[in-house]
């Protein structure tokens, strides 16, 4: 890309220098999309893009934490934000700072009893605040490598202020600030950070004292005493046995991992559940309608074999070596090389690496197709505002003219 600057040419000698020194400032200061993180001068660029995800597309949490605790509530929201141009757009980093708020839903904890048995799980924290100490409405932060900003383990469960509605698509609303001067930039209303607790475990242990049957059950199976204890006061998490990627708990020996467990028992009981998708029994669910991006859309699901398969094939995969959460579906299995993940990466924490130079290791997966499970354009309506306000249309962010006027391909391709 060049900029043709015509300078007026005189005999003084002191005006041409001028001249010449101000189209090398031009030359030099053109730049390609993204090429760098520095802030720009925030005062003159007028237009902001605000990428949004969640992790997960869908966080699982108890309806009651009263007998044990297999996940604490909340979820992670991950944002990037992009100063848009005609001829180049650039990464934000610096110089702004990014808050949000949980829409309708200014408290959990009398929704969820979680943090009333938090401390008996080790969580030394207040009502309302979520395990790494963010609130429902706070600030979030540069991520490790300093390409987008994050706000963990935000505390939002699926009910709404109004008469403790069931909403397991909460939203919340990012505000994008100059840091110096506390100026609005950007104000994006509607992200979804899903969050449900549609657990279905009475499907098989029983309607009533589900939890304590399956406690027994366990300590039948298994020679332990969790449920003697539970009428003791001590309480449990599964995380205590059985090691957890998601939720960093290491290896322990002769004990399988929480997920291979869960798979692993209950793949010889799925015969039980009358639901033709077994995964709704445990993940959210009949109602919740957890998977919901485009492959569900073109009835592409769990079980294909390209993706978790089905929960013999889950169990059998982390049998064989598989490290669950960590090694996970390759968008590269159905899609070919180009659509890859990054090398040992999740998708969700991938970036472009098949783009034009200036745009690869910059932009997040995640920012163009949104999160896992809910891929852009999915069929739930409030998935796609962010496409919908970029384009008049939901689709995955595939126009590079959704921060600047270049065309082309992003995969593979330049403009």
């Amino acid at each position: 890309m060049s900029r043709i600057i015509i300078i007026s040419f005189r005999k003084n000698s002191i005006r041409i220098v001028i001249a010449f020194l101000s189209c090398m400032i031009l030359l030099c200061g053109a730049s390609y999309f993204v090429k760098s993180t520095q802030t720009l001068s925030l005062q003159t660029k007028g237009e902001y893009v605000i990428l949004a995800s969640n992790d997960l597309g869908m966080h699982c949490i108890q309806s009651d934490y009263s007998a044990f605790m297999i996940f604490p509530p909340g979820n992670n929201l991950i944002v990037q934000i992009f100063a848009k141009g005609k001829e180049d757009a650039q990464l934000i980093t610096s110089g702004i700072t990014l808050e949000y708020e949980v829409n309708n839903n200014t408290s959990s904890a009398d929704k969820v009893n979680f943090w009333k048995y938090a401390e008996d799980y080790g969580f030394n924290i207040e009502p309302d605040e979520g395990i790494t100490g963010n609130k429902l409405k706070g600030t979030l932060t540069l991520s490790k490598d300093k390409k987008y900003f994050e706000a963990t383990a935000i505390p939002v469960v699926p009910y709404n202020d109004n008469q403790k509605q069931v909403n397991p698509y909460q939203t919340v609303k990012i505000t994008v600030r100059e840091s110096s001067t506390g100026k609005i930039l950007a104000i994006q209303d509607n992200v979804v950070l899903p969050v449900s607790d549609e657990m279905m475990c009475s499907n098989c242990h029983g309607t009533e004292d589900t939890d304590k049957n399956i406690l027994k059950s366990h300590d039948k199976k298994e020679g332990t005493k969790l449920y003697a204890d539970l009428t003791q006061n001590n309480r449990h998490s599964c995380s205590e046995c059985h090691s957890d990627n998601i939720s960093n708990v290491p290896d322990k020996s002769n004990v399988p991992s929480l997920s291979l467990a869960m798979h692993g028992f209950h793949s010889q009981t799925m015969g039980m559940s009358k639901l033709e998708n077994q995964c709704y029994n445990c993940h959210p669910g009949t109602v919740t309608k957890c998977l919901r991006g485009v492959m569900a859309a073109n009835n592409i699901t769990c079980n294909n074999s390209n993706c978790h398969g089905n929960i013999e094939q889950v169990s059998q995969s982390i049998e064989n070596g598989r490290k669950p959460w960590l090694d996970e579906p390759d968008c590269g299995a159905c899609h070919g090389p180009a659509y890859a993940v990054n090398p040992g990466i999740l998708y969700h924490n991938s970036y472009l690496i098949n783009g034009p130079d200036e745009m690869n290791g910059q932009i997040k997966c995640t920012s163009c197709h949104n999160s896992p499970h809910s891929e852009w354009p999915s069929t739930l309506t409030l998935d796609n505002v962010i496409p919908l306000q970029l384009y008049g249309k939901p689709d995955f962010i595939r126009q590079c003219s959704a921060c600047h006027e270049g065309t082309g391909k992003l995969h593979g391709a330049g403009r």
